[in-house]
């Protein structure tokens, strides 16, 4: 039988993030993908107008209406929480449903933040949320920004340090530093997604292209590199498509190494797409006719 993977995001109308690129990509990995939207939006946050409703208040309702009706999940990845920052309801459910089923994964994509900024109505309890949920997770997949915030680390200060960095060894020492605080916070695997870093050779570090380094830490803190050559811009809903195929890929039983490898190749392969189609950067990642290369 397919494994059934719940999605706890937000969906947008119109931007390809959350739970609208998440489905199709869970899909196309021969998972069923479950979602249950924390928030409906008109479109993502980086649109300069945004209508959105918060669907925190009938969230503790569906999860025990799923729990009423005998349904299970293999994996839950969660997402953006929008306005279900009281975690009461699924905390109960996630203790519920490990107990009944060890084997069950849950996956964390902490989406609040990004490039040193907290997103359009995020606030300190979404931190604390998240901190929270990191306790739950048997993998948590934070870009810089969030890892920074997750373990209160100074972000403009890391990023400094990190830009300065002129080896593999030196970054991961810098790294190592992060990753300590966030293993306080989780017992489970770590992937600190998209750092930026110049290649060691560079002689101009103003004009020289970037590669981007995922940092894949084992419970045990075992750190790895997993980098390649920037393709492209950053553009929003990378994250959302990263921590789908990764969580996918992982439910599926492929080693987290590979899973990242994997989920990095094929967003690189979607940033390079969308540039050559032009797809303005505020609608995401042209992934629909591409996802044959997964």
């Amino acid at each position: 039988m397919i494994k059934k993977l719940a999605l706890i995001n937000d969906l947008c109308s119109v931007g390809r993030c959350s739970l609208s690129i998440q489905i199709p990509v869970v899909t196309a990995l021969q998972l069923s993908a479950c979602p249950i939207p924390t928030a409906v939006l008109s479109n993502h946050t980086a649109f300069p107008h945004v209508s959105s409703t918060g669907l925190g208040a009938v969230m503790e309702e569906r999860l025990e209406t799923l729990s009423e009706n005998d349904i299970h999940f293999d994996g839950i990845l969660i997402g953006y929480l929008g306005d279900c920052t009281d975690l009461r309801a699924l905390d109960a459910y996630l203790e519920a449903e490990k107990l009944r089923n060890p084997a069950l994964r849950i996956f964390l994509d902490p989406a609040m933040a990004d490039h040193g900024r907290l997103y359009r109505g995020m606030t300190e309890e979404h931190i604390e949320a998240m901190r929270a949920l990191c306790r739950k997770a048997d993998l948590i997949c934070p870009n810089l920004t969030e890892a920074a915030f997750l373990a209160d680390f100074d972000y403009a200060g890391l990023k400094e340090t990190l830009d300065r960095c002129t080896s593999a060894a030196t970054r991961g020492m810098v790294m190592h530093a992060l990753l300590s605080e966030l293993h306080h916070l989780t017992e489970g695997q770590i992937v600190v997604t998209g750092v930026e870093a110049y290649p060691e050779t560079a002689e101009d570090r103003a004009t020289t292209p970037e590669a981007l380094i995922n940092v894949v830490s084992e419970a045990d803190g075992d750190l790895r590199f997993v980098g390649h050559a920037r393709s492209g811009d950053a553009r929003p809903g990378t994250g959302d498509l990263f921590s789908a195929i990764v969580a996918s890929l992982c439910l599926r039983g492929e080693e987290l190494e590979n899973a990242t490898r994997r989920a990095a190749d094929f967003v690189a392969l979607c940033i390079r797409h969308s540039e050559e189609e032009k797809v303005p950067i505020v609608y995401g990642v042209q992934f629909e006719d591409v996802l044959g290369a997964l």
